[in-house]
């Protein structure tokens, strides 16, 4: 069993345990807990890592609208779900359109760029690269 991970939470000061066996998340609630901090009145945007463990990392963010995420990549594939308004993903020359209840699979180290296209928040899930035994 791996050692329990500790973050903190970007809406409070508070400490939260990020790879328990079990986990569950409201949400609509941890998207109103995020704005209602101050990365979210300071910056063009806001995240919280709910899930860090070996095999995969969960992070919530929510964008204010126009807000661009510059082209970055992810090591492992990643899972993109929108849970609010709609965002622009632009990968490996195409882009895409993802509006609330859309869903996006990208594959490992593929560079790629995320616009609000209105204030948003969508959750990321990245699938960590198998240890070799």
């Amino acid at each position: 069993m791996t050692p329990i991970e500790w973050g903190y939470t970007m809406a409070s000061s508070g400490r939260r345990a990020l790879n328990l066996p079990l986990m569950s998340f409201d949400t609509a609630e941890e998207v109103a807990k995020l704005k209602a901090g101050r990365q979210w009145q300071r910056e063009s945007r806001a995240a919280i890592t709910l899930v860090k463990n070996d095999a995969m990392r969960i992070v919530l963010v929510a964008l204010h609208a126009r807000a661009i995420l510059k082209e970055h990549h992810a090591e492992g594939p990643i899972a993109v779900s929108i849970l609010e308004r709609a965002v622009r993903f632009k990968a490996s020359g195409e882009e895409r359109i993802l509006k609330r209840g859309a869903m996006l699979a990208l594959e490992g180290g593929v560079a790629h760029e995320v616009e609000a296209l209105e204030e948003c928040a969508f959750e990321v899930t990245v699938v960590k690269a198998a240890k070799p035994s």
